[in-house]
C-alpha cells in the first residue's frame, strides 16, 4: 500500500524522469523554435490568408496569454509563440508590401535614390534604387561614373518583375526581393546622370560611409598585390567584387568560405579584440582596474567596434544577425550574466525573428543559429565533464601549458566539427554543396586568421587616419597568402569537392529537428532526439526527368544512370548549373552536354526520355515539321496554332505565365512549375504583355 500512495512508483521511472526534465525545460531557450515553427506554417500555405484570420490569430494569443496569468498551463504558451511566429511574417509581409512590375519594359528613363550600391567586380556594380513606384528597384550597372548612397541618378534602363524560381519550389529570389521592399529589377543602359541627393541624415550618413570604404578599398589596393586586395577588402569593408573567380572556388572547396562573408567569426574577431585590447590596457592601471568596473567599460566598447564594423562591411541581413548574437553577448557582461549562454542565443535569435520573420527561411539564419546552438550544447557540456574530472588535479607548470595547449587545438577541432556538421544540413539542403575536408582546411587556417589576419586588418584600419598603415597591411597581405596556401593545398586534395543531390524538405526537416532536439533539450532524454531520423526512411519523391528553363532557352533531360544532359551547353548557364547543382553533380555543362542522349540538327533537338518522345525546338524551328514526332514539344518561342496535335505543349508563352518547369514521367506526365509551387502570395507577380 505503501508504494500505492508514492505517486512516483506508479509510473516507470523512465516516464517519471520524462515528465521531471520536460517541467525542467527553459521556455526561453525553446521560444524561437516554436515562433520559427509559426513563421514557417505561414510561408508554406500556397496562398496568402486573409486579413480577418490576422486578426482572428492576434486575438487568439492575448486570449491565450490572459489564460496563462490565470494559471493556465504551458500549453497555452507553445500555442501563443506558434501563432506568434505566423502572426509575425503576415505583418511582415504586410508592412513590407510594395507595388510589383508585372511587366518587362522597354528602354526606360528612370529617376530615384540610390539607397545602397555593392560592386560584383572592378566596374559591375549592383544598385538599389528608390523609386516612387514600386518603392525600389535591384538594378544592374556597369557605367563609367560611380554614384554613391544618397545620389539622385537619372538613367535610362530595361526593367522586369521580381524573377521567379530557376527550377518548381527552388529557392526564391523574388520572395527574398519583396522583403527589402525591391518590386522589379532591370539593368541601366550606359552611364547614369548623377544630381545632388536630398538633404538628410540618413542619407549623408550613407554616403559618408560609402566614401570610408571606398578610401579604405584605395589604401588597400595600394598596399596589396591584385590577387589579393580584393581578399582583403572583403574581410575589411564586406566588398567582395574584386575577388578572383579562382579564389572563390579554393574557399568553397577546401570549406574557408565562409571567412569572406562578414558573420559572427568576424564580429567575435573585431569586437573580441577590442574588448580585450581594451580591458588588457585598463588592467595596467591598478588604480583603475581595482575601483572601475574595466570589464563592462570594455563590453561597452566593443559593442560600439562591432556597431562601426557592420556600418562599414555595409549592413546587410546577415551582418545585422552577428552584429545582434554578438551584442547580446556582451549585453551579458554588462549586466553580470554569463555571455555565451544557450539563454543569450535564444534571445538573439527572437530579436531577429521578431523584426526580420523572413529569416526562419534563410539559409545565412538556419546555418548561423544551428551551428551556434550546436558550441554552445557542447561546450556546457565539455564544462561540467571537466570540472567534474579535473576539479581537484594539481599539475604542475609545464604540465598546466601542456594542457592548455592540447585544450586550444582540442577546441580548435572540435569547433569547426560540431559548428560545421550542424551548418552543413540547411547548407546541402540549400546549396547542394558540401566540403568533406573543411575540418582540416579550417583546422590550418583559423589560426592564422584569428591571430594573424583580423588584428593585422584591425590595426590598419585603425592607422589609416595617420597614413601608418603600411605595416599592418603588409602583415594582412602575409596572413592572406598563407591561407590561400592552405586552402589551395586542401582544395587539391582528392574528395575536396562534393556535390550532393539536396535531401527532400522532410529528411532536413527530420535531421534539422533531431540536431535541435539534443542541443535545446537538458537531461538525459536529449538523446531522444534522434528518433526523429526514422523519418529518413521514409523515401524521397523521384526528381523531374525533364527542365525547362524559365524563357525556354535551355532544356535538360535525366538518363538511365540518374545524370542531367543539356540541349545546349551554353544557353541559360545560371539555371543549367543550378539544375546540375541540385542533381549532385559538380560538373561544367559543356562536360554535361557530352553525354548524348540528344539527336540535335536545324535547331530541333530530340530524344527519348522514360518510352516518350521530346522534342526540343529552338529559334528557327519550323514546328510543323517536328509535330508528329513528339509526345513533349517544347519550343523556345510562340507554337500559336501549330502542333495541337501534340499531348504536352510547352512554348515562350507557357513560360511567361508559369515560370521554369519539371516534368515528372511515369505513367502520366506530369508538369509542375515554379510560379505554381510559389501559389498566390504577395510576392508572386501575375506576367503582363510588355510595356512600353
Amino acid at each position: 500500500m505503501a508504494a500505492i500512495d508514492d505517486g512516483e512508483d506508479v509510473e516507470p521511472g523512465g516516464l517519471l524522469r520524462w515528465r521531471e526534465e520536460a517541467a525542467a525545460q527553459s521556455l526561453a531557450t525553446w521560444s524561437p523554435v516554436l515562433l520559427a515553427l509559426g513563421i514557417w506554417s505561414y510561408f508554406a500555405l500556397p496562398r496568402e490568408p486573409p486579413l480577418w484570420i490576422f486578426a482572428a490569430f492576434t486575438a487568439g494569443i492575448a486570449a491565450l496569454v490572459v489564460l496563462r496569468r490565470r494559471g493556465g498551463n504551458r500549453v497555452t504558451l507553445l500555442v501563443a509563440l506558434l501563432l506568434s511566429g505566423f502572426v509575425l511574417a503576415k505583418a511582415r509581409t504586410e508592412w513590407v508590401a510594395t507595388s510589383l512590375l508585372h511587366a518587362t519594359t522597354d528602354k526606360t528613363k528612370i529617376t530615384g535614390v540610390v539607397e545602397s550600391i555593392s560592386f560584383r567586380g572592378p566596374r559591375l556594380a549592383t544598385i538599389k534604387l528608390k523609386t516612387e513606384n514600386p518603392r525600389y528597384l535591384r538594378l544592374s550597372y556597369s557605367g563609367k561614373t560611380r554614384p554613391r548612397p544618397g545620389d539622385v541618378i537619372e538613367a535610362e534602363a530595361y526593367l522586369a518583375p521580381l524573377p521567379v524560381p530557376v527550377v518548381p519550389g527552388g529557392f526564391d529570389f523574388g520572395r527574398a526581393l519583396y522583403f527589402e521592399g525591391v518590386g522589379g529589377t532591370g539593368r541601366i543602359m550606359g552611364d547614369a546622370t548623377i544630381r545632388q541627393g536630398p538633404p538628410g541624415f540618413a542619407y549623408w550618413l550613407r554616403a559618408g560611409i560609402s566614401n570610408l570604404r571606398a578610401a579604405i578599398g584605395a589604401r588597400i589596393a595600394a598596399a596589396l598585390p591584385k590577387d589579393l586586395r580584393g581578399f582583403a577588402e572583403a574581410l575589411v569593408t564586406g566588398e567582395r567584387g574584386q575577388i578572383p573567380r579562382d579564389v572563390n572556388q579554393s574557399l568553397q572547396a577546401s570549406g574557408l568560405f565562409h571567412i569572406l562573408s562578414i558573420s559572427g567569426l568576424h564580429m567575435s574577431l573585431v569586437a573580441g579584440g577590442v574588448f580585450w585590447i581594451i580591458r588588457a590596457l585598463l588592467a595596467l592601471f591598478p588604480a583603475i582596474a581595482e575601483r572601475w568596473p574595466i570589464k563592462k567599460w570594455a563590453a561597452a566598447a566593443a559593442l560600439v567596434a562591432g556597431l562601426l564594423y557592420m556600418m562599414l562591411a555595409g549592413a546587410d541581413v546577415a551582418t545585422q544577425r552577428s552584429y545582434i548574437m554578438i551584442a547580446v553577448m556582451f549585453f551579458a557582461v554588462l549586466i553580470d550574466r554569463p555571455a555565451l549562454s544557450m539563454r543569450n542565443l535564444s534571445m538573439a535569435a527572437l530579436i531577429i525573428l521578431v523584426t526580420q520573420p523572413e529569416s526562419a527561411v534563410n539559409a545565412g539564419f538556419q546555418m548561423s543559429f544551428m551551428a551556434v546552438a550546436g558550441l554552445v550544447a557542447f561546450y556546457e557540456a565539455y564544462a561540467r565533464w571537466r570540472s567534474e574530472r579535473f576539479e581537484n588535479v594539481e599539475a604542475g607548470l609545464i604540465i598546466r601549458a601542456l594542457g592548455k595547449t592540447a585544450n586550444a587545438v582540442f577546441a580548435m577541432a572540435i569547433t569547426t566539427l560540431v559548428a560545421g556538421t550542424l551548418s552543413s544540413i540547411p547548407a546541402v539542403y540549400h546549396f547542394g554543396r558540401l566540403a568533406p575536408l573543411s575540418l582540416l582546411g579550417n583546422l590550418l587556417a583559423l589560426p592564422i586568421v584569428s591571430l594573424l589576419v583580423m588584428p593585422a586588418a584591425l590595426l590598419a584600419v585603425l592607422l589609416m587616419p595617420f597614413g601608418l598603415e603600411g605595416l599592418p597591411l603588409f602583415v594582412l597581405g602575409e596572413g592572406l597568402k598563407l591561407v590561400m596556401r592552405v586552402s589551395d593545398w586542401v582544395a587539391a586534395l582528392p574528395g575536396a569537392r562534393l556535390a550532393l543531390a539536396p535531401p527532400s524538405m522532410l529528411s532536413a526537416l527530420a535531421m534539422s529537428a533531431a540536431a535541435i532536439w539534443v542541443c535545446l533539450w537538458r537531461g538525459r532524454a536529449r538523446w531522444a532526439g534522434l528518433s526523429f531520423l526514422a523519418l529518413l526512411a521514409i523515401p524521397a519523391a523521384p526528381p523531374p526527368d525533364i527542365f525547362i528553363e524559365a524563357t525556354a532557352v535551355n532544356v535538360a533531360i535525366r538518363l538511365e544512370d540518374g545524370t542531367l544532359v543539356p540541349a545546349d551547353p551554353k544557353k541559360g548557364r545560371f539555371a543549367l548549373e543550378k539544375w546540375l547543382l541540385a542533381n549532385g553533380e559538380d560538373v561544367a555543362p559543356k562536360d554535361a552536354a557530352k553525354r548524348g542522349g540528344w539527336a540535335c540538327a536545324a535547331s530541333a533537338c530530340k530524344a527519348m526520355v522514360k518510352g516518350k518522345r521530346v522534342v526540343y525546338l529552338q529559334d528557327g524551328a519550323t514546328p510543323d515539321a517536328h509535330c508528329r514526332d513528339a509526345d513533349i514539344l517544347i519550343a523556345a518561342f510562340p507554337l500559336r496554332g501549330a502542333c495541337r496535335v501534340v499531348a504536352h505543349r510547352i512554348d515562350r508563352f507557357d513560360v511567361w505565365r508559369n515560370g521554369a518547369y519539371a516534368i515528372h514521367i511515369s505513367r502520366e506526365v506530369d508538369m509542375n512549375t515554379s510560379r505554381g509551387e510559389q501559389g498566390e502570395r504577395p510576392w508572386v507577380v501575375t506576367p503582363e504583355a510588355r510595356k512600353k
